[in-house]
This record gives C-alpha cells, sequence and structure tokens, in this order.
C-alpha cells in the first residue's frame, strides 16, 4: 500500500511541479526598443485564442510603456495568410499606429521567430526588445535566445484560466525541446547566414 501510495504520488506530484515551474517564469515589463509578439497558427486565417491573449498582453504593455516598435513575427504556416499580418490587422484595429508596427514573415518555427527578429533588430537599429508569449512558452524561447547568444527580455501575462487552457501545450513543450535541438544547429552563426524559413515566397515589410 506504501509503494502504490508513492507511485501515486508521483504519478500527480512530478508534472504538477513541471506545470508550475514551465508557468513560474513570467518575466518583468519595461521600456524598450521593440515589443516583440511571436505568432502562433491561424488555421483558415482565423485567430487562436492563445494569440489573441498574446496580442491584448502586448496591447496593455504598448499602452503603458514605452517602445519604439512593435514588432510581429511569424508566417504562413496553416494559413495563406501570415500570421505577423493577422496579427497587424487586429492590432491596428485596437489602435495601434501602422507605421510603428514591423513585419516579420518568414518565420516557421520559434528558432525562426527569435533569429529573424534580431535580423530585423539590427536593420532598424534596435538595441533592446521584449518578448511576448504566453507562459508555457517563455522558458524555451529564453533557451533558444541564450544558445543562440541573442539579448532579450520576456513577459507573458498569468491567469488561471488562461494557464488552464494551455495544460496540454505545456507537456507538449517536451517534444517541442527536442524538436528544437536541430533548428538551433541550423541557426548557428545566424547572423552571417541571415533569415530562416520561407524567405522565397515572402517578403519582410514594415
Amino acid at each position: 500500500m506504501v509503494i502504490l501510495l508513492s507511485l501515486l504520488g508521483l504519478l500527480i506530484g512530478v508534472p504538477l511541479i513541471y506545470f508550475v515551474w514551465m508557468h513560474g517564469m513570467r518575466g518583468k515589463p519595461r521600456d524598450a526598443d521593440a515589443l516583440v509578439v511571436l505568432g502562433y497558427r491561424c488555421e483558415g486565417g482565423r485567430m487562436d485564442p492563445l494569440l489573441a491573449e498574446r496580442l491584448d498582453t502586448a496591447l496593455a504593455l504598448w499602452k503603458r510603456y514605452r517602445y519604439r516598435y512593435m514588432i510581429l513575427s511569424g508566417g504562413a504556416v496553416v494559413s495563406d495568410l501570415t500570421e505577423a499580418g493577422i496579427m497587424r490587422d487586429y492590432l491596428v484595429s485596437q489602435g495601434v499606429d501602422a507605421r510603428r508596427i514591423l513585419l516579420e514573415e518568414y518565420s516557421r518555427n520559434t528558432v525562426h521567430n527569435i533569429v529573424n527578429c534580431a535580423i530585423l533588430m539590427k536593420q532598424h537599429r534596435l538595441q533592446s526588445c521584449l518578448f511576448v508569449s504566453n507562459s508555457f512558452h517563455l522558458r524555451r524561447m529564453r533557451y533558444i535566445s541564450k544558445r543562440l547568444h541573442i539579448p532579450a527580455s520576456f513577459y507573458a501575462s498569468r491567469s488561471i484560466s488562461a494557464i488552464g487552457r494551455q495544460w496540454k501545450l505545456t507537456f507538449l513543450e517536451i517534444k517541442a525541446f527536442r524538436l528544437t535541438l536541430p533548428w538551433l544547429e541550423k541557426a548557428s552563426n545566424w547572423e552571417q547566414k541571415g533569415w530562416m524559413g520561407n524567405t522565397k515566397s515572402r517578403s519582410t515589410a514594415g
């Protein structure tokens, strides 16, 4: 009985500890040259609720802190429209000046997002950035940035209802970390290699 209870405790406790650890990294909002929002799949050109959460978080930061530009990152992964373009339309409808939005429309995964945004920042002489995403995503983003020596800060809003919707994705991050490793190898020396993703059919615009 004791062994059975111990096993049960492990089955419940380990996933719970992992979940709390993953969402424990919230980050600190601050001023920066660029506020960067990473995309999320938009099937049929429709914005997923997870992406809407990222954008609403970005809007709140945009109104409260000082940024020169907002960078929107995401290519056409499961839609004919790019995630960056869909995000721009939403933000403009909410009152953000389109002239202060930069689009990165090549990316097809998180490594692409971070590398391409770093390149775009260099082009526009932006020195600092705050990346916005969902809380389940932040630890992998920080890991990628550190591995590629790209300085960045990170932030996610955190509410019980939002985190509850991210339960499955939190555990899928284990697989995502493993899939990230070969992309990190491809992204080594990113400053010399340049843009990553679907660069043949899309162009980056501001």
